[in-house]
């Protein structure tokens, strides 16, 4: 196999960022997968708080989902509007946000028409695949 080191440290940062247990990577016909052991630990885990997020609505209805795992951007950059706010209509094929991983963009595109409900993760927010982002009524 040959995946460079700078490639190896970057997924293992990505599984450390996102706190996932298991990540695979595939260029061409190289393939690796990363996998997290759970830390054996005798005394039970102290109670974490729960991440802080944004108030959010839950996810009912039609819903425009995360194509993949990586941090979501509500906008091109910093400089611009977002791509879509509460109370915009949507058609097929539009982009309502891009999701950003290992320096890779890609384009959240509209798979409804309807008019944004409500946007259910904030900018710069990480999410996983499937993830419902953006919710249409």
């Amino acid at each position: 196999m040959n995946i460079d080191e700078p490639t190896l440290d970057a997924l293992s940062k990505l599984l450390d960022k996102y706190h996932l247990s298991e990540l695979t990577y595939q260029t061409g016909d190289q393939k690796i997968t990363l996998k997290k052991e759970a830390p054996a630990v005798s005394a039970p885990a102290p109670h974490a708080a729960p991440p802080v997020r944004a108030p959010h609505l839950e996810a009912s209805g039609t819903t425009i989902d995360a194509p993949t795992v990586g941090v979501f951007y509500t906008a091109k950059s910093p400089q611009d509007p977002p791509f879509v706010s509460v109370g915009d209509t949507v058609k097929v094929g539009q982009v309502v946000g891009v999701i950003e991983a290992m320096k890779a963009f890609t384009d959240v595109v509209a798979d409804v028409e309807g008019t944004v409900a409500a946007v259910l993760v904030n900018n710069e927010e990480g999410v996983e695949y499937g993830q419902p982002l953006i919710q249409i009524k």
